[in-house]
């Protein structure tokens, strides 16, 4: 039989002069914002380091909400329901957290005394909460949590009856439990 060739778009450039009229709009979509009353309620997710983090040894472990990779997923929305997740960093690291099957906003992020926390696990806030730069103001699946931080984002669960999965997406972290 023949064989089918691909089609081949062929481009001619010529040495006629153009004009180009085309302008990037002002806005270059529209963002509904989920209000934070409409919420159903509020979880507070954890991360922690288990073991020694000197300079010869690094954490055993980086656990979410004290977890291990294996054990059950503990987070199961229920369908239509939007939720305030808050993020409390209490590691020395950075982690851009991914979460499955939802696209979420930024609502803010706010400094505690990380000390305190790892003692006590009380959240003792240093400042005021902190808007997302405009580059993150819109739809996310991943999100950076600094050290030291509440990172709170929100989300309408509309599309999924089930378990969501979220971890930090930085390869040696997530190798790590996380």
């Amino acid at each position: 039989g023949e064989v089918a060739l691909p089609e081949i778009m062929l481009f001619r450039v010529g040495r006629q002069a153009v004009t180009d009229s085309s302008r990037v709009p002002s806005v270059l979509s529209v963002i509904n914002w989920i209000d934070e009353k409409s919420a159903d309620g509020t979880r507070d997710l954890e991360f922690f380091e288990v073991g020694e983090d000197t300079p010869e040894q690094h954490p055993t472990s980086v656990l979410l909400n004290n977890a291990r990779w294996s054990d059950p997923i503990t987070e199961t929305p229920d369908l239509g329901s939007t939720e305030i997740w808050r993020f409390i960093n209490g590691t020395d690291d950075d982690h851009p957290i991914h979460v499955h099957l939802v696209d979420f906003q930024i609502l803010d992020r706010q400094p505690f005394v990380l000390d305190v926390y790892n003692a006590s696990k009380v959240v003792h806030f240093t400042g005021p909460a902190v808007k997302p730069e405009p580059f993150e103001a819109g739809w996310k699946d991943v999100v950076r949590c600094p050290p030291g931080v509440v990172t709170r984002i929100i989300m309408r669960f509309g599309d999924f009856a089930g378990r969501y999965v979220w971890h930090c997406h930085i390869l040696e972290h997530e190798d790590n439990e996380m």
